[in-house]
């Protein structure tokens, strides 16, 4: 039998495996490239020219041609170099930023399947059991109906329930196998050959103050995005400044005049005009998005905080609920079904009465379930936002599976 698989042992598995993860250092390794590139300085050029020849009259053919064999260079301040390093190294740091996102995305969908699986199976648990409690209500409906005290109806009723009891059973198991695969697939095996996935779906623990989960909002990489984006800017800045010192070209060679059986050396420079002017719309463009990045920098914030404040009170209803299944509602529904069993055998309590104590019983069990999942999956929703490092994500004990 397979062994069980725990949280931090599938998440090992997506690192190692995860296409997507195995990608990011190849695209680290191009930009390290193109850093490099930047950093380089112009090449020299060799440049080789006739002139005069193939013509009319005296420079027909080549006898008045004029060869010139030159070298050349563009020199550049040494800002310009510096000001592409810079937009180079900012694009890497935007770069490593997705891919920060991105792995946050992946361990969180992670989270969510691993999730899904230890409720499924909980949830295969607890629909084996009410196939269990339907089945003792039959023979109880059963024994009535033999010493002649109950319509058949009743039995009747009851195993109505106990067939829609095993469809729920046959329900979860072909949603738990979906599930199963799904999880599988974030490592890349395209079946589930893991034992049963091991955590506890209702562990629940006391939140931290709001204001001290909001401080860890600093490590979303979603808001990180725009400081990095914004050195991106400001690194596009100083590089349209250093563009209003344009670079020049220096060429230099030799020159064998036909016509006269000689040779000369030739000098040349090459500057372009208008470059303070060019210069100036890249700085304004660099600045206006800069600009613009900060302020949807600080609408992002508020949205993410008041999203994060929503899912900080929805845990603190759940964990409210769940604790409230747990101290009041289980215990109360649980007793109910034992008195209403003892007294159904002896005609103290109807066949309805019988059925819907079970059934609110089963329901109770339900509900619990299904808030010890939104619970854990409204941890994995925050821990999202907060940048991970989290009981989940960092695989903590005696909350998250």
């Amino acid at each position: 039998m397979p062994a069980p698989l725990s949280l931090s042992q599938a998440a090992q598995l997506v690192l190692e495996q995860n296409p997507r993860l195995l990608s990011a250092p190849f695209g680290r390794e191009a930009s390290l490239a193109l850093q490099q590139e930047a950093a380089l300085k112009p090449q020299y050029s060799v440049g080789l020219e006739v002139a005069n020849f193939a013509g009319s009259g005296e420079v027909s053919g080549f006898d008045a041609a004029e060869t010139t064999l030159s070298l050349s260079r563009i020199f550049e301040p040494s800002d310009l170099r510096s000001g592409r390093v810079s937009v180079a190294v900012a694009q890497s740091d935007r770069l490593d930023n997705e891919l920060e996102s991105q792995r946050l995305d992946l361990m969180t969908s992670l989270a969510r399947r691993f999730l899904a699986v230890v409720y499924l199976q909980e949830t295969m648990q607890l629909a084996q059991s009410s196939v269990d409690m339907w089945q003792e209500a039959a023979k109880l409906a059963e024994v009535r109906e033999r010493a002649g005290i109950a319509p058949e109806a009743d039995r009747l009723r009851t195993e109505l329930r106990l067939v829609n009891a095993r469809l729920d059973v046959e329900r979860a198991s072909h949603e738990l196998q979906a599930a199963r695969t799904s999880l599988a697939a974030t490592w890349g095996d395209t079946t589930a050959s893991y034992g049963q996935a091991s955590g506890a779906l209702c562990g629940v623990q006391v939140l931290a103050p709001f204001e001290e989960v909001a401080t860890s909002l600093q490590r979303n990489p979603d808001l990180l995005r725009f400081a990095t984006e914004q050195r991106l800017y400001e690194a596009s800045a100083q590089l349209a400044t250093a563009r209003r010192q344009p670079p020049w070209l220096l060429s230099a060679g030799v020159r064998r005049l036909e016509q006269f059986d000689d040779h000369a050396f030739v000098l040349g420079v090459t500057m372009p005009l208008g470059s303070p002017s060019r210069a100036s719309y890249a700085q304004r463009s660099a600045a206006a998005l800069r600009q613009r990045s900060e302020l949807e920098e600080r609408a992002e914030q508020l949205d993410v905080r008041a999203t994060l404040n929503e899912l900080y009170q929805e845990l603190l209803f759940l964990r409210t609920e769940i604790e409230t299944f747990d101290r009041e509602i289980l215990p109360r529904a649980g007793a109910i079904v034992a008195q209403i069993d003892d007294g159904y055998r002896v005609g103290r309590f109807n066949h309805l009465e019988l059925i819907n104590a079970r059934a609110e019983f089963i329901a109770a069990q339900t509900a619990r379930l299904t808030s010890c999942s939104n619970y854990q999956l409204g941890l994995i929703n925050i821990e999202r936002l907060t940048g991970g490092g989290s009981v989940w994500l960092a695989g903590g004990s005696g909350v998250s599976p």
